[in-house]
């Protein structure tokens, strides 16, 4: 099977348990794409270089980083400090692992910030969007059972490296590999009805009843939503919202924890 799995960078997230868990899963045959966060790392470097960490919240709800030059710079770094991390611990279980850039995006100059009830447009942004993820470096490293490991970064047409939503980028590695399932890790249980009740978890749910799911995604979570749903409908079999602390969370996700999502209505986990 070739599987995606995306573990999130801010504080909270756990990477020990996932790399393990891979380490096992790659030495039996199964194929996996690591994708990572970054903003946990972003946010000790801006704070350790000076620079002022903004974050602006679009009329519809998302949240996003605002990114100018100095900070793209500075993404760029934290986000393969952070990849070089995780090849590392790979790399002390044995795992062959790799650092690759494979994804090209179209750069956001305008953010559409909602303050005090009223929309303005934050110029200077130097973040992008996935427009295309190329699979043939991805296809050979799985091939040689090389864990392939991907920052949220994406090269634009100027040849810039822009930061990208990880959950998004996950999402399109997903698709153009033809990928059996996505699983996305946090530090929540899966998708909440409540957030602030880790007991509300939605067990499952599907494309048919996708506005029942947007209804009770808040914060991050909208933007999580959000790459599942381009997952399924780009023809993603399964995606989990699944629980990164745990101490195997690729086989909870995969036994039927977090969140179950499907392109149409399933009845059973591996349905």
């Amino acid at each position: 099977m070739i599987g995606v799995v995306k573990v999130g960078g801010a504080r909270g997230n756990r990477t020990e348990p996932l790399v393990r868990e891979l380490a096992e899963r790659v030495a039996s045959g199964e194929r996996w794409v690591l994708v990572h966060g970054a903003s946990g790392a972003m946010d000790d470097l801006c704070r350790r270089e000076g620079v002022e960490v903004r974050h602006v919240v679009s009329p519809s709800g998302y949240r996003s980083r605002f990114v100018g030059e100095p900070e793209r710079r500075l993404f760029e770094r934290a986000a393969r400090e952070a990849g070089e991390a995780l090849v590392g611990q790979l790399g002390g279980l044995g795992v062959p692992s790799k650092a690759l850039r494979p994804a090209r995006a179209a750069r956001k100059e305008c953010l559409r910030s909602l303050e005090e009830g009223r929309v303005r447009l934050v110029r200077g942004n130097r973040s992008g969007s996935v427009t295309e993820v190329d699979p043939r470096p991805l296809e050979a490293l799985l091939d040689s059972r090389t864990v392939p490991v991907l920052p949220p970064l994406g090269r634009d047409d100027e040849g810039l490296w822009l930061n990208v939503d990880g959950d998004r980028l996950a999402a399109a590695t997903a698709r153009a590999l033809g990928a059996e399932v996505l699983v996305i890790l946090s530090n929540v249980p899966g998708l909440l009805a409540d957030p602030q009740d880790p007991e509300s978890r939605i067990p499952s749910g599907d494309l048919e009843g996708w506005e029942v799911l947007e209804g009770a995604a808040k914060g991050n979570m909208k933007r999580k939503l959000l790459a599942c749903r381009e997952a399924l409908e780009g023809g993603v079999p399964r995606v989990v919202l699944g629980d990164g602390r745990v101490e195997a969370p690729l086989g909870a996700a995969l036994s039927g924890r977090g969140t179950q999502l499907w392109a149409a209505c399933c009845t059973a986990v591996g349905a």
